[in-house]
């Protein structure tokens, strides 16, 4: 992804202190000086030498230095030219990978269950927000639906889709139908729709249910029109889950009273927090946005890492939100790992 600042050319020596500043802080969220970094790092330089350095990477807005303290911090450019530049990619241990493929395989193949997982495994993972965003459904596959009698002129209609949620409605019907209609109507209503996607289905299902033998055009008629409450599944602000609330108000960045209030106020929005998943360029199959990068004020002290997952007809994003202090190497193989797990549950 591109920056919309520049970045600078470094020399090594500068990729150096770089690289140990921006570890340093995303370990312990406390500014470093010179005489640390030379001693914690074992770099062969004076302090005096890597202080000289430090001001000329603040200098290229690459690190900043709070008021209250003589050491430096990255900057949210100075994060981008270390994912881009320096990072190497972290790795989960296997206990890590084991927690995570039982965590999600332990639930039934189903959208709604293992997606449910999904943010507990990415919220416990990181200590961040774990978010996942549900596929659009246009293109889901309607596996059946079922049909029962639940009073002379009551009808619960039951709609499953392939590795996708299943929805349950009641209809009100203008006449009684016996058990043995309502079977024929079921078996004819599953030849004619089941293997079409939700949007085939809302563009023919009057043409296609029409002249179902044994079967009153009252009925007919009642599907045609309840098509939009049948086969909408979710508003937008219900296609997405997110957990860890409670991790991530542990995380210092969040220690005071308005800047707890921020991160609560921004996940209560689950619009923007599908735009903030949704808006980015991929780069590769892992999205990094950082501080100002995201195009809602709201979230310019946060980090977006996200992922594609797929399921077999369609594809979402899951992904973590934090502070811009995270540990992008870890977290970008936590993701790339838990979205292979989740795609070939749900596939």
């Amino acid at each position: 992804m591109t920056s919309p600042q520049p970045i600078p050319k470094l020399t090594e020596r500068e990729k150096l202190i770089l690289r140990a500043v921006v570890q340093h802080f995303i370990l312990t969220a406390n500014p470093v000086g010179s005489r640390h970094i030379a001693r914690k790092f074992g770099i062969d330089l004076s302090p005096a030498t890597i202080r000289n350095v430090m001001s000329d990477l603040e200098e290229m807005g690459l690190l900043s230095h709070p008021h209250t303290s003589a050491g430096r911090m990255p900057s949210d450019l100075g994060y981008r030219f270390y994912v881009d530049d320096l990072m190497d990619l972290g790795e989960l241990t296997s206990q890590e990978r084991e927690a995570i493929d039982r965590e999600i395989e332990s639930v039934p193949a189903e959208l709604e269950s293992v997606l449910d997982a999904t943010t507990r495994v990415l919220a416990s993972a990181s200590q961040l927000l774990g978010i996942v965003v549900i596929p659009e459904l246009q293109n889901a596959v309607l596996s059946r639906i079922e049909l029962a009698r639940l009073a002379e002129r009551r009808l619960l209609v039951v709609i499953s889709l392939e590795a996708g949620p299943m929805k349950s409605i009641m209809l009100e019907i203008e006449q009684e139908m016996s058990e043995d209609s309502v079977r024929k109507v079921t078996s004819a209503l599953n030849q004619r729709l089941a293997g079409l996607t939700v949007g085939q289905i809302r563009e023919q299902i009057a043409t296609r249910i029409q002249n179902i033998a044994e079967t009153p055009q009252s009925l007919i008629r009642l599907f045609v029109e309840s098509t939009d409450e049948l086969f909408n599944f979710a508003s937008r602000s219900e296609h997405v889950k997110i957990g860890g609330r409670a991790q991530v108000i542990t995380q210092p960045e969040f220690s005071t009273p308005g800047s707890m209030r921020g991160i609560i106020e921004l996940v209560e929005d689950k619009d923007i927090i599908i735009h903030l998943l949704q808006s980015s360029e991929a780069r590769g199959q892992i999205t990094i946005k950082i501080g100002r990068e995201n195009q809602d004020s709201r979230a310019k002290d946060l980090s977006v890492i996200s992922a594609d997952y797929k399921t077999n007809s369609s594809a979402g994003k899951l992904g973590v939100i934090g502070p811009t202090r995270m540990d992008y190497s870890r977290l970008t193989t936590l993701l790339e790992y838990t979205a292979r797990v989740v795609s070939k549950r749900l596939s």
